[in-house]
């Protein structure tokens, strides 16, 4: 329990007086985690909490990573990452599920599990406590590679190099999908009215933030974007499947020449209940895209960038990707998994609710929808 009355998931250890106390890096605790899930065939249950273990390794040695928003985490000789939920989500959880169907399926594009640890409330349900993955020293996030990237390639009137790593994500991302096709089933109507429903929400929520560029502009074209979204509520029959769920550049790092995905905790600005809900496809894939939109932004804040060359490079990078992603998801069998028609409609949902995040938690940030809005709505008539 913290001090505001929330759940966390941090690890205790005795105070010497009979009580506890928050166990410190260096204290043991991380690695006391890895020695369980080396000692756990497959599962093993005690009382609420489950532990899942997918190796016998362990490591020792342990060493601060620091705290996002969710984990707290710890290097633990030099291999594996201990992710303990400082901030404990309500359940239920989508990453067990996620992460297992994608181990069991094969896939490689990310860091590799070692085991995890979840518990069950006596009045909710299973969320995760503690998570243990591979550590890749030298791992760089995408909203460092990718806007280094995109600037270089900007400088030097050269997207060769921006394309060619947008082509890999997008490879990515297919391998990603096929490796949770296990899970398809098909949308309901109650699903695409409940997409509809929830766009609407946030262009009405949106629409009332403020006098910021972003605002402005989508209240003076709120019935074009309305109609824009309208399109969600027939995708009724389409694949869905457990997606990655917040797919964008900063969930893609870079290490040793390749690419991997982190992050399987689902959307953050989503009720837990919908968080382990099937998406179709297409809605992670234009988190990517609309991602590289927002580095480009990113990338003209803090280099004197032509804003020709930048546009080229932006086009380039995201059509890379794009492309990349259907030429490899057909090559895996898995072209129906795609259905790109409300590609355009989740990016400006992806939008409206980084707007929507600028105002409430950063401020700062809100330049990026400013300059992202209007590039997208290009072409409405006003």
């Amino acid at each position: 329990m913290t001090e505001n009355g929330a759940l966390s998931a941090t690890p205790q250890v005795g105070d010497g007086d009979g009580g506890w106390r928050r166990a410190r890096t260096g204290e043991g605790a991380a690695e006391a985690l890895l020695d369980l899930i080396a000692g756990v065939s497959v599962s093993r249950q005690t009382g609420r909490f489950t532990v899942r273990s997918w190796t016998e390794l362990t490591a020792t040695g342990e060493q601060p990573m620091g705290v996002d928003q969710t984990n707290e985490s710890v290097i633990v000789g030099g291999a594996a990452v201990v992710k303990w939920a400082a901030h404990l989500q309500q359940g239920p959880h989508p990453a067990p599920a996620r992460v297992s169907t994608l181990r069991d399926g094969g896939f490689t594009g990310m860091p590799a599990p070692w085991g995890l640890v979840t518990w069950q409330p006596p009045d909710g349900a299973e969320t995760l406590v503690a998570y243990v993955d591979e550590y890749l020293p030298g791992a760089v996030d995408g909203w460092t590679w990718a806007v280094e990237l995109v600037t270089s390639a900007a400088v030097g009137r050269d997207a060769a190099e921006v394309i060619a790593a947008a082509a890999e994500v997008g490879a990515l991302v297919a391998e990603l999908h096929t490796a949770l096709s296990p899970t398809v089933s098909l949308a309901s109507d109650q699903d695409a009215a409940r997409w509809r429903a929830d766009a609407l929400q946030v262009l009405e929520t949106a629409c009332a933030l403020g006098d910021s560029v972003s605002s402005s502009l989508l209240r003076s074209r709120r019935v074009q974007v309305s109609s824009e979204l309208e399109i969600l509520e027939s995708l009724a029959g389409t694949a869905v499947i457990d997606g990655h769920g917040d797919l964008h550049v900063g969930q893609v790092l870079r290490c040793g020449g390749r690419f991997v995905v982190t992050d399987f905790d689902g959307n953050p600005v989503l009720p837990a209940a919908q968080r382990i809900l099937p998406i179709p496809a297409v809605l992670d894939v234009a988190g990517m895209a609309q991602s590289l939109a927002h580095v480009a932004i990113v990338a003209r804040k803090y280099a004197p960038l032509d804003a020709g060359a930048l546009a080229g490079v932006d086009e380039s990078a995201r059509d890379s990707f794009l492309g990349a992603y259907r030429r490899r998801l057909a090559e895996l069998g898995h072209a129906g998994l795609y259905d790109p028609r409300p590609l355009r409609a989740f990016r400006i949902q992806q939008v409206m609710r980084e707007m929507i995040y600028a105002a409430r938690h950063l401020p700062r940030w809100m330049y990026v929808p400013d300059a992202a809005l209007p590039a997208l709505l290009e072409g409405f008539e006003p």
